[in-house]
């Protein structure tokens, strides 16, 4: 489980490979300097937004040491999400989808999940 750290108050905790992908998709979006509000469900069950710009600090703490794979139908989906107004929406259904993307090998033009 890695933790992308935003700012100095918000804090998500993520199964590697979700974090590998929210990260892609992050740093995609502050590179044109676009902000970008990410959204996801806080351990205690409340809906937690984060609306993540250029000028803030971002630390990402993998629990592995080598490089992921990254899916990019995923990729291609969570920009989708990224670039509408309800902003990236990490739910749990698309987290445990991603996590899965860990357990099996990577396809390198895989189909994007319904959704």
């Amino acid at each position: 489980m890695g933790t992308l750290h935003v700012g100095r108050i918000s804090r998500i905790d993520l199964p590697d490979p979700v974090l590998a992908h929210v990260h892609a998709v992050v740093i995609a979006k502050l590179r044109v300097h676009e902000p970008v509000l990410v959204c996801w469900i806080a351990p205690d069950g409340r809906r937690d937004e984060v609306l993540v710009h250029p000028a803030m600090s971002i630390v990402v703490r993998y629990d592995v040491d080598d490089g992921l794979a990254l899916d990019r139908a995923w990729l291609e989906r969570l920009m989708r999400s990224a670039n509408g107004v309800g902003g990236l929406r990490l739910t749990a259904e698309a987290i445990a989808e991603m996590a899965a993307l860990g357990a099996r090998a990577p396809e390198s033009d895989a189909a994007a999940p319904a959704g």
